[in-house]
């Protein structure tokens, strides 16, 4: 999405995000957008979210904290477009449109054990830019249409904190629970827009269970492929 597709998207709202074509009033996707979402089936791998199971010792989730991930959309064409909005200008609608998603597809070995939705904490700088927590508001969304009890019990430290180039540690992210924070929920949900790689989530993982959290599993509304 370039800076021209966001100035015409707030001069012409009911136009699709990702083809710019008209659409209906107050959607976010025409219709031949939203019959093109890259949807993901339920049956891959369980641990790392890919949507064909992975070969023996080549999960990319193997050694990390989290148990399960999941995600209902690919991370392309139209559904990358409806991330980036969310992100840029309509964080409301869009969490509202992918966590009615989430909710409607979540499977129930995710929802096993009662968890507690905790959502990947935003970059201090970068929540300041955007004025949105887009995780915060997908699991809000998804709590409120789960049933689900949702806690921001992460935060991340300063950006020289986080930013180490030590060699072997994989991109130098580390997040901690604010200091108030003296037990993590026993079953953990992360929520997060976008799993890529998942060394942020995973990083959350160890930050959780540093605090007392049991199982960690991540739910986010979309998982890249490659």
């Amino acid at each position: 999405m370039t800076a021209l597709d966001l100035l015409l998207g707030a001069l012409a709202p009911d136009r699709c995000l990702h083809c710019r074509a008209p659409a209906d009033a107050g959607a976010l996707l025409c219709s031949g957008c939203r019959g093109a979402l890259p949807w993901l089936a339920d049956g891959g791998c369980a641990r790392c979210g890919l949507p064909i199971p992975c070969a023996p010792g080549r999960c990319p989730a193997r050694g990390t904290a989290l148990s399960a991930s999941w995600s209902p959309l690919a991370y392309e064409g139209p559904a990358r477009s409806l991330a980036l909005a969310g992100k840029a200008r309509a964080p409301e609608r869009v969490a509202a449109f992918l966590g009615a998603a989430m909710a409607q597809r979540l499977p129930p070995r995710l929802r096993a054990g009662s968890p507690v939705l905790v959502p990947v904490p935003a970059d201090p700088v970068r929540g300041r830019r955007r004025g949105a927590d887009h995780a915060l508001l997908l699991a809000r969304r998804l709590g409120r249409a789960r049933e689900l009890p949702w806690r921001a019990v992460l935060a991340r430290p300063p950006a020289p904190a986080r930013h180490r180039l030590a060699a072997g540690r994989r991109r130098g992210i580390e997040l901690a629970p604010p200091r108030a924070l003296r037990r993590a929920p026993p079953v953990v949900l992360l929520v997060d827009d976008v799993h890529t790689t998942g060394a942020t989530l995973s990083a959350c993982a160890v930050a959780l269970q540093a605090a007392g959290a049991q199982e960690v599993r991540a739910v986010t509304a979309m998982r890249t492929l490659r």
